[in-house]
């Protein structure tokens, strides 16, 4: 898997993925001619540097008038002539620009697009189920597990495998909960993380979400409707063969594995789902109503784009592993080449160190061999000293301008 500096990347890439329709070729193109859609205006302080010419003396306007009508005279056209010019023109200039389309022929375009749009889309979905093996998915997961282990960000003898004995998966809960079968097979075999490393905030992998541990009873109630569904009235269970990996807390990302279609769905709480992709459209337009809106929200999951799931577990341990995405750091602002990911209300002395964090990241993890030949015990070492040197000079450069604010 290659990087490409064009490619799209939703926010918080990689955790919310293109839809399984979304062409990286397509993307990039768009991409390259976003100028197109420029407003290309006057430049207000351009000059108009245009001067009439003096007017012409009388013999010299004659002169050029007799000849004009001698050059009328002798290349004189015909009615018949005029007439075919007008229809030439007329046809090449609808050919070149067709009319605009009226209101009803581009609802019917609308609809013919859409139709085509959610036609590749059942096919995509048909692909993606023929290929989809729950032990793959398991696999993966393993492997990310185990890269951030190798990458420092958790610590060794954090993952708890399978088989789930000390605790077990309440099976009994679950199926009381109405968790598919599926879903109750890969809570048995899916790899879990110590209660601290999975909630420490300073551990978070995904801002403000945690992973799924199913030998927790909380979990298992939380997967069937976690936040904000659980606290909204009248809102269903998710569907019973929907698996949630990733469990958002207020404001964070829900990752959910559906077992029928073997496909992920992904969306921010905080940013809402793009209501342009072909899976929000396909369910019909929701009304502007508060009691529409509402139930809308309420089963959005089905609206989310999908990402065939070993494509998007594979893209998650890519980001990682080629430092596209850094751990250590917050996880909202993880990406060391992007300089706009900071709104400009933060504080200059917070920016710094964070990016301070980002070089010294990428240094260290070059320095000390990664992944091919890497020292981890070493790196380990001398990122914890320079992560506190960095934090020190934070804290200072924060007392001076807080004491700079008081005078």
């Amino acid at each position: 898997m290659t990087d490409s500096v064009q490619r799209y990347r939703p926010f918080p890439w990689p955790w919310i993925q293109p839809s399984i329709l979304v062409s990286p070729v397509e993307d990039e193109r768009y991409r390259a001619n976003y100028w197109l859609d420029a407003d290309l205006e006057e430049d207000d302080n351009s000059s108009n540097d245009y001067l009439p010419s003096e007017a012409p003396s009388s013999d010299s306007a004659a002169s050029s008038d007799d000849s004009m009508v001698d050059s009328a005279s002798d290349d004189a056209i015909s009615e018949s002539e005029l007439a075919d010019l007008a229809t030439e023109a007329k046809t090449w200039f609808w050919w070149r620009r067709p009319p605009s389309p009226t209101p009803s022929e581009k609802a019917l375009e609308d609809q013919e697009d859409l139709a085509r749009k959610i036609a590749d889309l059942v096919k995509a979905e048909e692909a993606a189920a023929a290929v989809y093996n729950p032990e793959e998915i398991v696999s993966l997961i393993t492997q990310l597990y185990e890269l951030l282990i190798t990458m420092g960000h958790w610590p060794d003898g954090c993952i708890r495998y399978a088989p789930h004995t000390d605790p077990p998966v309440n099976e009994e809960l679950a199926v009381r909960l109405g968790y598919a079968p599926a879903c109750i097979a890969l809570m048995h075999r899916l790899p879990y993380l110590n209660w601290t490393e999975n909630h420490d905030d300073s551990r978070l992998i995904v801002a403000r979400s945690h992973f799924a541990d199913y030998t927790k009873d909380r979990d298992l109630k939380e997967g069937r409707r976690g936040w904000p569904y659980e606290y909204m009235d009248g809102c269903p269970d998710y569907d019973p063969w929907m698996l949630p990996i990733v469990i958002s807390g207020r404001e964070g990302t829900h990752v959910m594995l559906d077992t029928v279609l073997g496909t992920v769905r992904a969306w921010s709480t905080e940013r809402g789902l793009p209501e342009d992709a072909v899976e929000w459209r396909r369910h019909g337009e929701v009304g502007r109503s508060d009691e529409e809106q509402i139930r809308a929200q309420w089963t959005e999951y089905r609206r989310t784009p999908l990402v065939p799931a070993a494509h998007y577990f594979s893209e998650v341990i890519f980001a990682y592993r080629s430092l596209l995405r850094l751990p250590f750091v917050d996880p909202d602002r993880n990406d060391p080449k992007d300089e706009h990911q900071y709104h400009p209300s933060y504080p200059v002395w917070m920016v710094t160190e964070e990016r301070e964090e980002h070089q010294t990241l990428l240094t260290f993890y070059r320095e000390y061999g990664w992944p091919n030949q890497w020292r981890r015990a070493e790196f380990l070492e001398k990122w914890t000293v320079a992560r506190e040197e960095i934090r020190a000079r934070a804290r200072q450069a924060m007392e001076m301008e807080s004491n700079k604010r008081r005078t």
